[in-house]
């Protein structure tokens, strides 16, 4: 489906689940669950200073501070941008998410892979890791019948999930 014609603003999510730098891992992972969201977006004061996913929260440990663990420096993209060009960013920056900003820089929503879908951009049933549940970092191209790992996990080694990890995953791991 051609979405020339869409703009970041009108697909993104307006209200974006934010934590500070400070919060504990534990807490973090709770209210990311609790709200079914994959990436939670870091603040200090009203600055985005970086974002932190789930993945990188059951790593880090429960006594671990979300500081600990984001990543710095988040790729973010203008509130103009078109649906089209927020896809391609994604892809080249293997993220899940982009921080939605106007022109001075304010945060204006978080735009996922799951606004790209319901917008049309990319079909409907994502792709998701095998071991943590995530749709981002994924490679672009996957055979319908292989087995999908995040760059995330390649990295750490994971195995794919358990049962119990399944259970827990389905529960709130999405985008």
């Amino acid at each position: 489906m051609n979405t020339d014609h869409k703009y970041v603003v009108d697909v993104m999510t307006a209200n974006p689940v934010v934590v500070g730098p400070e919060t504990i891992a534990w807490s973090a992972e709770l209210l990311a669950q609790r709200k079914s969201v994959h990436d939670l977006l870091v603040v200090r004061g009203y600055r985005l200073v970086g974002v932190v996913c789930r993945c990188d929260l059951l790593v880090a440990g429960s006594a671990a501070r979300v500081q600990d663990c984001m990543r710095t420096n988040p790729v973010t993209i203008d509130d103009q941008q078109t649906v089209d060009a927020a896809e391609r960013l994604m892809e080249r920056c293997a993220v899940g998410c982009l921080p939605v900003v106007d022109w001075s820089g304010c945060l204006k929503g978080v735009l996922t892979l799951r606004d790209l879908a319901n917008a049309g951009a990319l079909p409907k049933e994502l792709r998701t890791c095998a071991s943590c549940g995530s749709t981002h970092g994924l490679p672009s191209r996957i055979a319908d019948d292989e087995i999908a790992f995040c760059a995330r996990c390649i990295e750490q080694g994971r195995q794919p999930r358990t049962a119990l990890e399944e259970a827990y995953f389905t529960t709130g791991g999405g985008d």
